[in-house]
């Protein structure tokens, strides 16, 4: 017969038993009531990527609204080249385009509490103006972006664009 050694809790100075239990009880009642903060949803990742092409629509005139979408460390990969949000928007601001026009579509959309990554096709019709003549462009791209949560908001950190096709055509 195996005989187990019972020495009393006070010799270790321990807390009591009921004491040990309530304290446990109150740890998970902490910890395992804390509300679970619910993942990020598709609608948000797509709403925030289209917020970005409506910042760099030629109709936006709010400078700042591409800093409502991106996060301040944002980074891009765009043409051949990297970029900041502040390189970024002197790249975009640069543009001859006098009408702009995005289609996003074949989202692949992947979430948890804190951040998203979606992948996407992107098909751009612009009409730039040279000199008098103006041409039609269409262009195609294969996209991704990595979205984080920051406070309430949806932002996106990084963006990967990698242009799949270009058409154009002289509209006069």
């Amino acid at each position: 017969m195996t005989r187990f050694l019972h020495l009393p809790v006070s010799q270790y100075n321990l807390p009591s038993p009921p004491l040990i239990t309530v304290a446990v009880l109150l740890l998970l009642l902490v910890f395992g009531c804390a509300p679970k903060q619910e993942s990020i949803t598709k609608t948000e990742v797509i709403s925030t990527i289209e917020g970005l092409f409506e910042a760099l629509d030629v109709t936006n005139e709010n400078p700042g609204l591409m800093d409502h979408y991106t996060t301040p460390d944002f980074l891009i990969y765009e043409a051949g080249q990297k970029m900041d949000r502040e390189q970024f928007k002197a790249f975009a601001e640069g543009s001859t385009a006098i009408e702009t026009d995005w289609e996003l579509s074949d989202f692949r959309i992947s979430t948890d509490e804190h951040s998203a990554h979606a992948s996407f096709f992107n098909r751009g019709e612009f009409v730039v103006q040279q000199d008098s003549v103006r041409i039609r462009l269409e262009i195609q791209w294969l996209e991704s972006a990595f979205l984080v949560k920051k406070g309430d908001s949806l932002k996106i950190k990084f963006y990967f664009s990698d242009n799949i096709g270009i058409k154009s055509d002289t509209i006069r």
